[in-house]
């Protein structure tokens, strides 16, 4: 069978937890930039959600990164990633889900604010702004962004 191909885009974190699982396992894989086909039909006819990553392999096609890690865990035995102790497995589940549904949004808004923060107040983005014409806030974007910060 070919060797897989992943398709993202380098700086996504979910792209980049499957690379490594592969590099780790030592299976040979093409990696695909997404980024410029995003929500286009053919980023659409992979993930219905368009969203990253996805993994081709042979005529199967597998979205999001725990499926995708699962099925390289056992689709190619040279190296366990998984404990094999029933209870260390589901300590290592424990952890990642954690991960993801805790740690990981409120790292990534922090990170995002903290950015823009820096960003505004560099003189050249104060300069440039200074330079622009007054805009108006876009309708609805104040309420959009509240509603879908996460919650803690």
């Amino acid at each position: 069978m070919s060797n897989p191909i992943v398709f993202g885009f380098p700086r996504s974190t979910f792209v980049q937890i499957v690379r490594l699982v592969l590099t780790h396992k030592d299976v040979s894989y093409t990696f695909r930039d997404l980024e410029p086909e995003m929500g286009k039909s053919t980023h659409l006819a992979l993930h219905p959600f368009n969203r990253v990553p996805i993994l081709q392999h042979g005529d199967f096609t597998v979205y999001e990164t725990s499926a995708i890690v699962n099925y390289v865990e056992e689709t190619f035995d040279n190296v366990a990633l998984r404990p094999a102790s029933p209870r260390e497995r589901a300590r290592m589940d424990q952890w990642i889900s954690a991960v993801n549904s805790y740690y990981y949004p409120y790292m990534i808004y922090l990170a995002f604010c903290r950015w823009r923060e820096r960003m505004e107040a560099l003189p050249s983005v104060r300069r440039l702004r200074a330079a622009l014409p007054p805009h108006a806030p876009i309708k609805h974007a104040r309420e959009w962004a509240v509603s879908h910060r996460p919650k803690y």
